[in-house]
């Protein structure tokens, strides 16, 4: 426990350096349909929300969800972000997803391709959607009716082209 009290200073000090202070709402190009869809639900009893990304096009598409850790074998997702409406007031606040596991670490990029009409679903705990703001996890009660959004942003020296864009959604009030 004293390990992880001395290292949530330093866990601040990061998120502030890489979490972005403003989003703009885009698409992949100005007046294109992107070929993606995002859909999202939150359960209360497990404090979990379930993002669904489907490709609605008609060809392969593959997009950048996040970084491969260190061992190869877990994915660390970097490309949702959750925009709530703060109840003091009424501004947007952004919660960027933070795997505290993973906080610090780096990776090669993990990649998705997506069939025409394919979906890749991701399990997201609540609690690690900390707000750029003032670093607090995303509270249940204030999630419903936020967006979700999917960023998908370029990989860096990869032979595999990935979409970029944002694509988002409204989340249902948590049930």
């Amino acid at each position: 426990m004293r390990s992880l009290r001395q290292a949530f200073p330093v866990l601040i000090v990061v998120l502030g350096a890489t979490i972005p202070t403003a989003r703009a709402q885009t698409t992949a190009t100005a007046g294109a349909k992107a070929p993606l869809t995002v859909r999202a639900s939150c359960d209360t009893p497990t404090q979990m929300m379930h993002v669904q990304i489907a490709n609605t096009s008609d060809r392969p598409t593959a997009i950048l969800v996040g970084f491969t850790a260190a061992t190869g074998q877990t994915h660390v997702v970097n490309s949702v972000d959750v925009l709530a409406i703060r109840p003091a007031t009424g501004a947007d606040e952004d919660y960027v997803y933070v795997n505290p596991k993973f906080a610090l670490a780096t990776g090669a990029p993990w990649i998705v391709s997506l069939a025409a009409g394919a979906t890749h679903e991701l399990d997201l705990p609540l609690k690690d959607f900390i707000s750029s703001l003032n670093y607090s996890p995303l509270d249940p009660s204030i999630a419903g009716g936020a967006r979700v959004v999917f960023e998908g942003r370029p990989a860096a020296k990869q032979p595999t082209p990935v979409w970029t864009g944002k694509v988002q959604t409204v989340l249902a009030p948590c049930t």
